[in-house]
């Protein structure tokens, strides 16, 4: 037997599901209790790091080091984001397996298709594969990673070109109750320097795992709506007595694919709320970091760019899903039906062009609707509060 086209997910996209998995975040019900076990053992690991932060951000405000303290949440906030998805998904295992049931169910069905059908599955994971897994890992990993390998390079190069080098951490944390050339002597700065890159690591799994399912969660729900046009496209051109049973399916299809997008938004929408919140003050206070910090740093443009990318792609997987769902009304009149002569598939395609015609939107907290505006929205605002900063 040949082996098929469309395999499941976690086949289908390798990258999203390792980071799922080592992120403990993967919706298997079978390691359910391995995960709530693993979690806080997780969240200890990096305990310690974050309260050396900490500390050193209230020595930093008893000082009145406002750069210091900046530079300090820029890089623990996301970090300590990227945990509280552990904690998050966990609570919605239950609606994010039912996400993966519909991709496996869809995949399935799809090694059936033929022609136009299968061209246009080809085309929609092609496009999740592209931008969604690999053009997302490859961000993540360019943001975050930035950071230890600019340490090494520059460790390397003083090693090798001066007489006397001077060590570069990854993250600059001073040890707590010493002085802040202690932080670079041995072993405690090798220590932490492994210790900051296991984080770095953890850091970069978090967010390709979780944020890339949000993306391929709303491609496929826009593919599913490009596939049931098509399908009733065809039903019309079909035989009377077949007519209404593929017309049916159309419906059965339109009704899977609103509860799946009902899924995504009970899924996701605590997240989209913080990032939401997160990603406006990110963006200001790296900004302010750059230009107000100990001159231009690379590490922090990328980094800021990274959070842009971060809440544009919501925004931009928001704004497709509406867009594409308001099209379906227009392609379901156009579809050919004026050619059947059927009063009763006619009355069913009105209530099939006036649900098409309610609003699909992805909304944070239930309340804030993502979409482009709300993208040029929170851009202005991260200036506006950039600008009042520097006041």
């Amino acid at each position: 037997m040949d082996e098929p086209e469309f395999k499941p997910f976690h086949k289908t996209y390798q990258i999203i599901t390792f980071a799922l998995s080592v992120g403990m975040i993967y919706p298997n019900p079978a390691t359910d209790k391995m995960r709530l076990a693993s979690i806080p053992i997780s969240i200890l690991t990096i305990l310690p790091l974050a309260c050396m932060i900490f500390l050193e951000m209230y020595q930093c405000w008893t000082q009145g080091d406002i750069v210091n303290i900046i530079r300090h949440t820029t890089v623990l906030g996301p970090f300590l984001g990227g945990l509280f998805k552990m904690f998050l998904m966990y609570h919605k295992r239950k609606q994010a397996k039912q996400i993966l049931d519909e991709f496996e169910r869809d995949y399935h069905l799809y090694n059936s298709f033929t022609g136009d059908y299968l061209n246009i599955a080809r085309d929609g994971i092609r496009n999740s594969l592209i931008y969604s897994e690999r053009g997302w890992a490859i961000t993540v990993t360019t943001c975050v990673m930035t950071f230890p390998v600019m340490a090494i390079l520059l460790n390397v190069y003083n090693y090798t070109f001066k007489f006397q080098a001077t060590k570069y951490m990854i993250h600059d944390l001073n040890k707590p109750g010493a002085s802040p050339e202690a932080r670079f002597d041995s072993p405690y700065y090798e220590i932490m320097f492994f210790y900051m890159m296991y984080c770095s690591l953890l850091y970069v799994i978090n967010f390709i795992g979780y944020d890339g399912f949000f993306g391929l969660s709303i491609n496929h729900a826009c593919m599913k709506m490009n596939l049931y046009c098509k399908m009733l496209e065809d039903a019309w051109k079909a035989e009377p007595n077949e007519r209404y049973r593929r017309v049916v399916a159309v419906i059965d299809e339109q009704c899977r694919m609103f509860e799946f997008v009902n899924l995504i938004q009970d899924t996701f929408n605590i997240w989209l709320g913080i990032i939401f919140l997160a990603t406006m003050i990110q963006i200001c206070t790296c900004l302010y970091h750059i230009t107000e910090g100990y001159g231009f740093d690379l590490r922090y443009m990328i980094f800021v760019s990274g959070a842009t990318i971060h809440i544009y792609l919501p925004c931009r997987y928001a704004a497709k899903l509406k867009a594409m769902a308001a099209e379906t009304a227009t392609h379901f009149y156009s579809s050919g039906w004026e050619r059947v002569n059927d009063r009763r598939l006619r009355n069913m395609l009105l209530f099939m062009v006036a649900r098409a015609q309610t609003p699909l939107q992805i909304t944070a907290f239930n309340m804030i609707t993502f979409d482009m505006e709300l993208f040029v929205s929170i851009m202005q605002s991260s200036y506006s509060m950039f600008t009042l900063l520097r006041s």
